[in-house]
């Protein structure tokens, strides 16, 4: 129940620890840290296969957020890694992947880029597969350096930025706006009709023009 509240639901070990206080339980944050972390064994076989089964999907998302880890801190200055010179960056990486009309959530947090932690997980993607679509930002530390993906860049911060400039250029920005408009307006078709937006997605027969199949 720990690990749930604060994996799955967010509340800290020391909001619990209050919270547990008020109750007449005692219950240390590091105590907290130490029950997981020993139960954390026990369910690592899970870990590894839902690992594996993201791995085949068919369309995966990583993305990147700083984290604080107290073991790569020393009086507030980042450790660098003996292993990888010259980072001091520590990441927590979330990975989604769709598979058969599911999806599985993926965390990994540590020294590791997202593009080294999605490579991590494609790794263990069966050679028989067909390539899958990577959604991600256009970072280059996002990209998996050594397997093929289908790559899809997402639009939306890139959008941002013309949306942002749109007051010190109108009209040059109006144009951009104007073209990706053009790329939004089937998705919130899609959206609004409650079809499927995914890679396997059909027009719907109501949209359909002539030339489609």
């Amino acid at each position: 129940m720990v690990a749930l509240m604060k994996y799955g639901s967010g509340f800290p070990f020391h909001r619990l620890e209050r919270l547990e206080a008020n109750l007449g339980i005692p219950l240390p944050a590091s105590t907290q840290w130490e029950m997981v972390r020993d139960g954390g064994e026990h369910i690592q076989p899970a870990f590894e296969e839902l690992i594996r089964q993201a791995a085949s999907g068919e369309v995966l998302y990583n993305d990147d957020t700083s984290v604080k880890i107290l073991e790569f801190v020393d009086h507030d200055c980042v450790v660098e890694d003996p292993q990888l010179p010259g980072r001091t960056g520590v990441f927590t990486t979330g990975i989604v992947s769709r598979r058969e009309g599911r999806k599985i959530a993926l965390f990994f947090s540590g020294r590791k880029h997202a593009g080294e932690n999605i490579t991590d997980v494609l790794a263990k993607r069966a050679s028989e597969l067909p390539r899958p679509i990577q959604m991600c930002d256009a970072l280059s530390r996002n990209l998996p350096r050594e397997l093929e993906v289908i790559l899809a860049n997402y639009l939306t911060h890139g959008r941002r930025y013309f949306v942002e400039a749109a007051a010190n250029f109108p009209e040059e920005c109006r144009y951009i706006l104007k073209i990706l408009g053009k790329v939004y307006h089937p998705d919130a078709i899609a959206r609004g009709t409650g079809h499927d937006i995914g890679p396997t997605a059909k027009t719907p027969p109501d949209r359909k023009r002539p030339t489609d199949g």
